[in-house]
C-alpha cells in the first residue's frame, strides 16, 4: 500500500508541483525586481557593451561567411540579425540609426557601412 502511494505521488503530484513552481517563479522574480526598483535600485536599461560587441562580431561573421548559394530566407535572416544588433550597438554609442530602418537595397548597405564607420570612430569595432 505504501509503495502504491509513493508511486502515485511520484507520477502525479511531483510533476504538478514542478509545473506550479515553473509558472509561479517568473512572477516572483518580476515582483522582486519591482520591489528593487521601488527601493530606488538601479534599473538596467541595456545589455552590456561587451555582450553587444560580441553579438555584433558573431552576426557580422555569419553574414560574411554565408554561402553564395544560400537561400533568400537565410540571407534575409542574417541581414536582419546583423541590422538589429548594429542598431543596438548604435543606441549604446548614442549614434542615430534611423536611416537603417528607412533604407532598402543598396541604400541599406550604404547605411550599414556608415553606421559601422561611426561605431569604429566611437571605439566599438563591429568586425
Amino acid at each position: 500500500m505504501a509503495t502504491g502511494v509513493l508511486v502515485h505521488a511520484a507520477i502525479f503530484v511531483a510533476p504538478t508541483i514542478v509545473v506550479l513552481l515553473i509558472v509561479l517563479l517568473p512572477g516572483a522574480a518580476r515582483r522582486a525586481a519591482q520591489r528593487h526598483r521601488a527601493a530606488g535600485g538601479p534599473i538596467p536599461r541595456r545589455r552590456a557593451v561587451q555582450v553587444v560587441a560580441a553579438d555584433l562580431r558573431r552576426a557580422h561573421h555569419a553574414l560574411v561567411t554565408l554561402e553564395p548559394d544560400a537561400s533568400r530566407f537565410h540571407r534575409d535572416e542574417a541581414c536582419a540579425r546583423y541590422d538589429a544588433v548594429l542598431a543596438e550597438a548604435c543606441a549604446i554609442a548614442d549614434i542615430p540609426a534611423d536611416r537603417l530602418d528607412e533604407a532598402t537595397g543598396i541604400d541599406r548597405d550604404i547605411a550599414r557601412l556608415e553606421l559601422e564607420e561611426a561605431l569604429i570612430q566611437h571605439g566599438l569595432a563591429p568586425h
